[in-house]
């Protein structure tokens, strides 16, 4: 048995979700479409495939099972919120072309909240908006920054509207709150169970699903893969790469993506006396406004669940079951989600784990659709691709169903990120970058203040 085929991480997602157990592909086989991986870029591809052209043959493997990686393990957030900044987009592009891709992404949750209705996906999704919180000026500052730079791209307060310590705090209850932000463009829902529905949607539609089948090798119409019986190939008209955090563990394409660990944990089911000290009533996600991101949700059951990013990265883009946990990382995560709802008290973290999630070097999101190979790819969300897989599937669909390039892409399509830098060096400038922000966030935490330097570098780094 290869080493890959490893055993499922322990998520709280992972609790009540299906677990699927589809065979290894054949040693040879035949398909309109086949794609690699069966996370939600997978999946949506396929989705939207069959809306163009219901009588695609459609095949979707997986070095597991459907929803191993990041779609089984993140947040729980369908944001229409990007990695990218709408300055960023812009300079890539235009401001006609930014504005259209955050327009495509507040679209899409409410396009995914009607399939999940249509479907009767049981998800828990509550679309009710996110907020993000300011506890120290210098956050603050970093929120109003937000909010004018979303004005001058002509989005108004029913896009993002700044909240004052009193609107804040009337919907969470947190200690030392100077200030949020709001949107309504995003949704909690549980994503194993979403991953769940697509792949029942996928099956009814004549989808074909293996499982425990490695990708080691794409060429034009053909997929070289390992399966436990040995050897296989695929063969496609078109093939779509949806590798995602583990694109990395594929030789031809291990500088394409570097894939960074984010860790969460969870709580048992808050008692109602906790949740009426908390508020929180309306299940908004929740972040704040530090530079090493946190991301927080109240499920359905009643808990909190509490994500956050900060792990090293591991030389050589190295991905695995060992790294789903960090016991160093995953309590500092608790310490900021007891000193955010000190409300919870001694209630016990029932779940920890963590998992990869995929960073293009410049960090923006990118599909490509090569129409004389006849390959595609999608990916490198940086954590927020519950929606931006969405948007980036239905790209990806649009232009293989239409044989020839979209005449209007959003602006992600066909951008050429560059490639991370072999290493060492990426071992260095990424782990830099991390002990940069956690270096930035400590001081504005003592002092209030952000360091002009360090922030400067932070902002020259990440778009």
């Amino acid at each position: 048995m290869d080493r890959a085929f490893i055993e499922w991480p322990r998520s709280l997602w992972r609790e009540d979700s299906a677990t699927w157990d589809f065979a290894p592909a054949p040693l040879s086989s035949s398909f309109d479409v086949a794609i690699v991986g069966a996370g939600f870029s997978g999946l949506w591809t396929a989705h939207h495939l069959l809306l163009d052209n219901p009588g695609l043959s459609i095949a979707i493997i997986d070095a597991q099972q459907p929803g191993f990686g990041a779609s089984g393990r993140n947040g729980g957030w369908c944001s229409a919120f990007s990695p990218m900044s709408l300055q960023a987009v812009a300079a890539t592009s235009n401001r006609e072309s930014a504005t259209a891709l955050q327009n495509a992404l507040v679209d899409s949750i409410d396009e995914i909240g009607q399939f999940i209705t249509d479907s009767n996906v049981d998800c828990g999704w509550k679309k009710a908006g996110t907020l993000s919180f300011a506890s120290i000026p210098a956050q603050l500052q970093r929120l109003q920054d937000s909010v004018t730079s979303f004005r001058e791209f002509g989005f108004d307060e029913d896009f993002i509207s700044l909240l004052s310590h009193d609107e804040a705090s009337d919907r969470i209850h947190m200690p030392q709150t100077l200030g949020a932000t709001y949107s309504p463009h995003c949704a909690a829902l549980h994503p194993a169970k979403l991953v769940d529905g697509l792949v029942q949607h996928l099956l009814q539609h004549g989808v074909q699903f293996f499982g425990t089948t490695i990708a080691r090798e794409i060429q034009p119409h053909v997929i070289t893969a390992i399966a436990p019986h040995g050897n296989v190939q695929i063969y496609a008209k078109w093939i779509v790469r949806a590798t995602e955090g583990f694109t990395a563990r594929m030789h031809q394409f291990r500088r394409d993506s570097a894939p960074l660990y984010s860790y969460m944990i969870a709580t048992e089911p808050l008692s109602p006396s906790q949740w009426e000290s908390i508020g929180w009533k309306n299940r908004e996600t929740v972040s704040d406004a530090r530079n090493l991101l946190i991301y927080a949700q109240r499920t359905s059951d009643n808990r909190i669940a509490f994500g956050g990013r900060g792990a090293p990265y591991k030389f050589g883009s190295r991905i695995g079951s060992k790294f789903d946990t960090d016991p160093s990382i995953h309590a500092l995560i608790e310490q900021s989600m007891r000193e955010m709802f000190p409300a919870i008290g001694d209630t016990p973290v029932s779940h920890t784990w963590g998992g990869a999630l995929g960073v293009h070097r410049d960090w923006f999101t990118a599909t490509n659709v090569d129409h004389r190979t006849h390959l595609a790819t999608l990916g490198g969300y940086v954590g927020d691709g519950v929606a931006f897989s969405y948007v980036a599937a239905k790209e990806v669909a649009l232009s293989i169903s239409s044989n020839q390039r979209v005449t209007a892409p959003l602006a992600i399509v066909n951008h050429i990120s560059p490639r991370w830098e072999p290493e060492p060096l990426r071992w260095f400038g990424i782990n830099a970058l991390l002990k940069l922000s956690s270096h930035a966030d400590a001081v504005e935490k003592r002092t209030g203040k952000s360091h002009r330097l360090i922030s400067w570098l932070l902002g020259k780094i990440i778009p």
